[in-house]
């Protein structure tokens, strides 16, 4: 269970239970952010929350107009109304309204992690008090360093697309336990294996190339549809962060969620199986500590009819068992 899930599943789960409200998340963002980026990172628009937890610093709730406006409306109309909503000013009267999902939401988000994850200690963070802009939230904030999760959701459904973000201060290290024995000085370094398998890897997903005229570039906004060949769902790219083709592969879905499947490597094609033959799992040996967190990075759209399987032999690929199953785009 990841901090991002858990607040995934945990928003899903209070909008309907409070509101029946059917809440689809699209994306979720994990960033992390000192305090001196905070304005910067969460905007001047919509709602803003202080959140206090016990014995720790404080953190922080945005909603952005289009997520504050379908809330509203779903508690005083019983319905999303569609099209986008007017941006207006924040009232204490909509930070009453929205406190209670608030709380739901970050209890549940607790409930999650100390279920998924063994020894997590719940952050018991609830809603606090309304703030007029980010500097006045800069002010009431201490820790130095934040882990913001910015949750693009459909309200309705599809009646608005809103953004929720959440920032919290990144949770203190644990402190060892006296073991009784005397240790040296200096620990045990890491070798550069330990250093090579816990490094961060950044890859993107090219579906395609289209190569258009500067004029029509600068003429794009938002709405506007770029047409691409129906191939392409077939022979997507995985690339490196210097663009280098790392692997080929295939787009689709997997439990609901827009999934990736590696078809061939850059250095060599993965070898083709005959239907009543399975590649065994290749041994892996576990690293000398946990890796990094991940930055989950905002995912595109995809058109819908990715979200079907895109060729005869993609079912086949779901039952390959929990060895071989996509990994969802999810930190």
């Amino acid at each position: 269970m990841s901090p991002a899930r858990a607040l995934r599943l945990s928003l899903a789960r209070t909008a309907d239970t409070m509101f029946d409200l059917a809440l689809t998340v699209v994306t979720v963002e994990q960033l992390r952010v000192p305090l001196s980026d905070l304005a910067k990172a969460l905007g001047e628009e919509g709602l803003l929350l202080l959140l206090e937890g016990e014995n720790g610093p404080r953190g922080a709730l945005s909603l952005d107009p289009q997520f504050l406006a379908g809330l509203i409306e779903v508690q005083t109309t019983g319905a999303v109304r569609q099209g986008a909503a007017q941006p207006r000013p924040a009232t204490r009267t909509d930070a009453a309204m929205v406190a209670p999902l608030i709380n739901a939401l970050l209890s549940g988000f607790d409930g999650q992690m100390a279920g998924g994850v063994e020894g997590y200690q719940p952050r018991k963070f609830e809603y606090g008090d309304m703030v007029e802009d980010t500097r006045s939230l800069s002010l009431a904030m201490t820790a130095p360093d934040y882990d913001l999760f910015r949750i693009t959701a459909d309200l309705g459904p599809g009646a608005k697309t809103g953004c929720l973000s959440v920032l919290l201060p990144v949770a203190p290290p644990k402190a060892a336990k006296p073991s009784g024995k005397k240790t040296t000085a200096t620990g045990a370094q890491p070798s550069i294996r330990d250093v090579a398998i816990n490094a961060p890897v950044v890859l993107d997903v090219a579906l395609a190339r289209v190569s258009l005229q500067l004029k029509d570039i600068w003429a794009f906004k938002p709405g506007m549809l770029v047409p691409v060949s129906p191939e392409c769902l077939g022979t997507a790219q995985v690339l490196g962060t210097t663009g280098h083709l790392v692997a080929e592969a295939r787009l689709g879905q997997m439990n609901g969620w827009r999934a990736v499947r590696l078809v061939s490597s850059a250095a060599a094609p993965l070898p083709d199986l005959a239907p009543t033959e399975r590649a065994d799992a290749p041994e892996v040996t576990p690293p000398a500590k946990p890796a990094p967190a991940m930055t989950v990075r905002k995912v595109a759209d995809i058109p819908e009819a990715v979200e079907q399987p895109i060729a005869s032999d993609f079912d086949s690929y779901g039952e390959m068992g929990e060895e071989g199953d996509l990994i969802p785009y999810e930190s």
